[in-house]
């Protein structure tokens, strides 16, 4: 990730450059300059780019720009002038837009630095020194050059801009190419779930969540952190398991899966046969219509085992997991999020059916939060409450024991809600923040929010889940990146009549 292209202000000025290229773009092609048209036409026949497709983004940019505005306005409407600082704040070193046709512009502006202009990216480091310097970077070193930067904000000087202006017309096409597989050539939904997986009565199964930043933060929680409990001397006894559960930034595109994700995840290449891995479908694979996710990520040897499945189930004598796809929905400008097919009686069938099995749900998206993005009283319904009426039958017939989710970049202990004894979020494991002052609010037990400073903020520790089955029970480690452990608790078996 580049530091500038998570920064709101940066992204919404970028846009507005990159809707003017688009429009000189779309009037070139339209032109009755006969060479204009043709080297315009041979750049767009290369990236297999109609003229309506051009158009087509143009509009859908626009109206992206338009929720944005949106989303702002009922911002300052609902919330504390506080609240307000701190989400602003935010937005300068960590904006990932819930609208997928903003995050689709996110990735196709790093590839066009990466690509086109990579002489003008600055920070790169070797390898070595950025895993061992990493800990004390708290977002990203790579930055674009003033020169760049001013040039996609509009504030560049008017001699340089055909400096740069036809290779961001590669990224108009780009962008353009994102938007119409979003829209038009999404991946299927595979409706057939991966087959039952076994895992040993003792094995150690490893969660994390929101992961895939590829920020050196990132990386490292990986490969080492996470590592070290797969290679643990203690722990050679149990069959061990990795499982993701969602998100690669910015938008699935094929390229952050191989950049940002199996690059680093803990279980490498050829060690397939040692370790199972396994990764969920979320929001931010499918801005690009899932290719990346179910043609990329699940292609891979290493997650063989789903099946090209978004939905999966690992079991053992004494317990069940299940693992849900709440990323694909027919709603593409989505807010709120469910399952889609028939997964809700897939999965009732399998819990009902496991009389002697405790269940354990896992799953990107919320079933409730008491940390709001929009407020149910904007949104029109409270956040999780879709997924929550979807799988109403076997909370109602206490099923479910456990749930772990991301989606929200914060490790919170919720009370016990809707039969879930143990209701926990997991989705510090790649996306820096500032973290949380105050109390806790209402429906919170406990929230991680240790940290490092880095002059006048305090950013959080990413981490990530152990789970240790002994038989009917699981021990349940909380760990942060460093490979501190900060909380333990202890899961039983549900007795069954």
């Amino acid at each position: 990730m580049i530091r500038e292209i998570l920064n709101k202000d940066f992204i919404l000025k970028s846009t507005s450059t990159l809707q003017k290229s688009g429009k000189k773009l779309i009037n070139n092609v339209d032109t009755s300059d006969v060479e204009t048209s043709k080297e315009i036409r041979e750049f767009l026949d290369k990236n297999e780019i109609e003229l309506n497709e051009l158009i087509e983004a143009d509009e859908q940019i626009q109206k992206a720009l338009e929720r944005e505005e949106s989303r702002e306005n009922n911002k300052k409407t609902v919330l504390e002038p506080e609240e307000i600082r701190e989400k602003d704040k935010a937005d300068k070193v960590n904006y990932l837009p819930h609208d997928p046709i903003l995050s689709l512009i996110q990735s196709g502006l790093q590839e066009y630095c990466q690509e086109k202009q990579a002489d003008r990216i600055k920070g790169k480091t070797s390898q070595a020194q950025k895993l061992a310097d990493n800990e004390f970077i708290p977002v990203t070193y790579i930055r674009l050059d003033n020169e760049l930067k001013n040039f996609l904000i509009g504030e560049s000087d008017q001699r340089l801009i055909g400096k740069y202006e036809y290779d961001l017309r590669w990224a108009n096409c780009l962008i353009a190419a994102g938007i119409r597989t979003f829209w038009h050539r999404r991946h299927p939904f595979n409706t057939k779930p991966a087959t039952p997986y076994k895992i040993g009565n003792n094995a150690r199964v490893i969660l994390l969540s929101d992961w895939g930043s590829g920020l050196p933060r990132a990386q490292k929680l990986s490969e080492v952190a996470i590592r070290e409990k797969l290679d643990d001397p203690d722990a050679t006894n149990r069959d061990k398991h990795v499982i993701h559960l969602g998100d690669v930034y910015y938008s699935g595109w094929a390229k952050e899966y191989e950049q940002n994700f199996l690059p680093y995840w803990a279980v490498k290449e050829g060690e397939e046969d040692k370790f199972s891995s396994w990764s969920l479908n979320a929001n931010h694979d499918m801005y690009s219509g899932g290719k990346g996710y179910f043609e990329t990520l699940l292609d891979d040897k290493r997650f063989k085992h789903q099946e090209k499945s978004s939905f999966f189930s690992l079991e053992n004598d004494k317990w069940l997991l299940l693992g849900l796809d709440t990323g694909y929905d027919d709603n593409l400008i989505v807010e709120e999020h469910s399952l889609y097919g028939t997964q809700d009686e897939w999965v009732y069938k399998r819990l009902s059916e496991a009389k002697d099995k405790t269940g354990i749900l896992l799953s990107h998206h919320q079933p409730f939060t008491a940390f709001p993005d929009i407020p149910h009283s904007v949104l029109g319904i409270k956040p999780g409450q879709k997924l929550l009426d979807k799988l109403k039958k076997p909370l109602r017939e206490n099923l479910v024991e456990a749930w772990f989710w991301g989606h929200e970049h914060r490790c919170t202990f919720y009370e016990e809600q809707e039969n879930i004894k143990f209701p926990r979020c997991i989705g510090h494991g790649g996306i820096p923040f500032y973290t949380s002052k105050g109390f806790f609010p209402a429906g919170v037990l406990d929230e991680y929010r240790e940290g490092f400073d880095d002059l006048l903020e305090k950013w959080n520790f990413f981490g990530f889940v152990v789970l240790d089955f002994d038989d009917d029970k699981i021990t349940v480690r909380y760990i942060n990146e460093r490979g501190h452990e900060h909380k333990t608790e202890f899961i039983n078996a549900k007795s069954k009549v």
